[in-house]
Parts: structure tokens; C-alpha cells; sequence
């Protein structure tokens, strides 16, 4: 029993491992490589063309640093060029960017984004924090992130039911004959004009001089 207490306490006690998320990861330096051999032919002309170099190094430079540092202090984003830090008592939220990097959103001031940072990474955004905010476990995003995913599947069969039932509506309507317009009634066979005689006026035939 006390064994038991003395691991709880040392599992307690125990500080949080930071975190760190990359916008892209470091792999990509292969890109940035090839990059370069492929511009080494122009660069080694003499000259300027030797400033071609410049584009793969930043691009190694911005691979390499720009990412996001979290742990029980606060946030930590570094861009190719500066940084900046936000301490977890200065975050009022993160606001979650479903195609996007998620934000902190500070007490005053514009938000920062977390490079690197999705919102299946919320997780292990809340571990590194030292519980500092209330996170989902990676196991709970990756349950919610498939439940959204069936619910935008179920969205596009009924769309597509949708869609079919009114093509076939509009078949069945193209489909169907015209309707003929009514005859009107024709007039009565063998009627005879009638013509007003002297005789048919009121007041009789009109007497002679």
C-alpha cells in the first residue's frame, strides 16, 4: 500500500516532457538539397548567379526553425526570422482552425499561431502543459477526428441520394406526354341565321302610308 502511494506521488511529481511540433518536418531538408544541386550548375557560373545558393538555404533555415516549443512554462514559436513566448498565464484559449495551425489566444494582444500545431496534436498539447489547459488524450482526438469523418461521409451519400432522386424526378417528368388542351364546344349543327323581319319588332309591322 504504501508502495502504491509512493509511485502515485513520484508519477505526480514528475514534470512534464516538452513537446515540440514542426511546420514541416525535417525530411524536407532533402528537398532543400536537391534543390541546391540542381541550381549548382547556374550558381557556378561566377557572378551573381552564385546568390541563387540563397534559396535553398532559407528554405533550410525556415525547415529547421519554425516550429512550436511547448511545456509547463508557456508557448514558444520560433519563425525564420524571431520568436516570440506566451506564457500560459497570459492565454485566455486556443481557438481550433480545422485546415489550419490552431491559435493561442492571449488576454491582450493579436493571437499567435502555433506552428506545427493541428488540432489532432491537442493531446499532447495538454500533457506537455502540464495540465496547465484541458486537452483531449491523442486516443480522444483520434476518436472525434473519426467521427467527424463519418458524419462528412454520411453527408455526402445523402447528398448524392438527394441528387439522384432528383435526376430521376426530372426523367420521370420529361418522360410523361403533354396534356392536350380541351376542345371547345363547337356550335349547334344546321343552326339557321337569324334575321330581324319588320314583322318581328316590337310593336308590330310598321304600317304602310
Amino acid at each position: 500500500m504504501a508502495d502504491d502511494q509512493q509511485t502515485s506521488t513520484a508519477e505526480a511529481t514528475t514534470p512534464a516532457a516538452p513537446a515540440t511540433f514542426r511546420a514541416v518536418p525535417t525530411v524536407a531538408l532533402v528537398a532543400a538539397g536537391f534543390l541546391a544541386l540542381c541550381l549548382s550548375p547556374i550558381a557556378f557560373q561566377g557572378g551573381a548567379w552564385f546568390l541563387l545558393f540563397a534559396l535553398p538555404v532559407a528554405l533550410g533555415v525556415w525547415i529547421v526553425r519554425s516550429r512550436t516549443r511547448v511545456d509547463t512554462e508557456g508557448l514558444h514559436v520560433h519563425r525564420l526570422v524571431g520568436s516570440r513566448t506566451l506564457p500560459w498565464s497570459e492565454v485566455a484559449t486556443l481557438r481550433l482552425v480545422p485546415r489550419g495551425w490552431v491559435r493561442a489566444v492571449p488576454t491582450e494582444g493579436a493571437e499567435l499561431e502555433l506552428r506545427g500545431v493541428r488540432v489532432r496534436d491537442l493531446g499532447r498539447v495538454g500533457e506537455a502543459s502540464g495540465g496547465r489547459i484541458s486537452a483531449p488524450t491523442p486516443a480522444e482526438a483520434e476518436a472525434a477526428a473519426e467521427h467527424a469523418r463519418e458524419l462528412e461521409a454520411a453527408r455526402m451519400r445523402v447528398a448524392k441520394l438527394r441528387e439522384r432522386r432528383a435526376a430521376e424526378d426530372e426523367a420521370r417528368t420529361a418522360d410523361e406526354p403533354a396534356e392536350e388542351p380541351a376542345d371547345e364546344p363547337n356550335a349547334e349543327p344546321n343552326a339557321e341565321p337569324t334575321t330581324d323581319r319588320p314583322g318581328d319588332r316590337p310593336g308590330g309591322p310598321e304600317p304602310r302610308a
